[in-house]
């Protein structure tokens, strides 16, 4: 593995296809009736605990860098990758995953090194961006499964520009959800720029913390989505109990790399430009970090992606929270059109 350094239902309304000044064709709309969120192959219902969650995990690799999936669906469907950022897992795919799996394809979703139930080691050097991707690449080696979909979101783009830039082979199609590769349209929220400096160890006492914890959690995710629901205690308690266990390891350990991940966006941007495979893009528009026009504009730009294939949803930045069935509903109609 080489070594870099290291990011991070509702109401119903359609999802909003962008124009672009490079084809003013009428966008097409998806036709994906009868998808039944909380049914899955294989099980009955979305998870509604962390435990239930975890119950349904399997394993890969050694104890010290073992990884924990979902690998839901028929083992012949077509496989599609569901890829999380900074600081959540593959429980914010909870209720995304199983609607894919009934659909017919086959869902595979990591807890990537550092994350949900993965291990967390303490070594910064162990969350490169590299070697995150050589893990992905070793799973999917495991499973079987020579080339996918894959679907990212926040610090999943990073690590899947790695992917692109050296082993674009493994990548069918890609789906792009509120990240960057570009300075432009990004204001990096201040707790990154606060946990880079000495009170960056504070801040992750407070994050694990069992007193403190649970509510910088929920305080997170009111300001980082539109959820018109309450934030459940069996919400929060999903995405807080991986900090309790450890990832704010993974959590400053990017923020004190910060600096070098901004250097690598050229790189990024070049091996994005070298791909040649279908690609959309789903913006939650209220992100207030990745502003929705101008970075999903780049990336456009770049992978050649047309009007019909961007999305903008009335959702904040932890869009698979604010609209898992709209979510759900664009991946299963592009997996099943590339």
């Amino acid at each position: 593995m080489s070594p870099h350094n290291n990011f991070i239902a509702a109401s119903r309304p359609h999802p909003v296809a962008v124009q672009s000044d490079r084809d003013s064709s009428t966008p097409a709309r998806p036709n994906l009736q009868g998808i039944q969120p909380g049914s899955t192959w294989g099980l009955q219902s979305a998870p509604t605990t962390i435990d239930e969650h975890r119950s349904r995990l399997s394993w890969f690799g050694s104890a010290q860098e073992r990884i924990a999936y979902l690998d839901l669906g028929p083992r012949d469907g077509e496989p599609i990758v569901l890829l999380h950022g900074m600081p959540t897992s593959s429980w914010l795919y909870r209720n995304i995953a199983p609607v894919l799996a009934r659909e017919g394809l086959r869902v595979v979703v990591p807890d990537m090194l550092g994350f949900g139930a993965s291990a967390k080691p303490s070594d910064p050097s162990a969350y490169a961006f590299s070697s995150q991707a050589d893990r992905l690449l070793a799973l999917m080696t495991h499973l079987g499964i020579p080339r996918w979909t894959q679907v990212v979101h926040d610090l999943g783009g990073p690590w899947t520009w790695e992917i692109a830039d050296r082993s674009p082979q493994v990548l069918r199609g890609l789906v792009i959800m509120n990240t960057t590769a570009y300075v432009d349209g990004f204001r990096p929220p201040a707790m990154m720029r606060i946990a880079r400096g000495p009170m960056g160890p504070v801040m992750a006492f407070l994050m694990r913390n069992s007193l403190t914890g649970p509510s910088q959690v929920r305080s997170l995710l009111r300001q980082m989505t539109r959820c018109r629901e309450p934030l459940t205690p069996e919400v929060v308690e999903g995405h807080w109990r991986p900090l309790s266990e450890g990832t704010t390891h993974a959590f400053l350990a990017f923020a004190r790399a910060f600096p070098w991940w901004y250097q690598q966006f050229e790189r990024y941007q070049a091996a994005l430009k070298r791909l040649s495979i279908p690609a959309a893009t789903i913006w939650g528009r209220h992100d207030k970090v990745l502003d929705a026009a101008k970075i999903s504009d780049q990336f456009a730009h770049d992978l050649g992606i047309p009007p019909s294939r961007r999305f903008q949803l009335d959702a904040g930045h932890f869009l698979q929270e604010d609209r898992p069935r709209e979510v759900a509903e664009i991946l299963t109609s592009f997996a099943r059109s590339i």
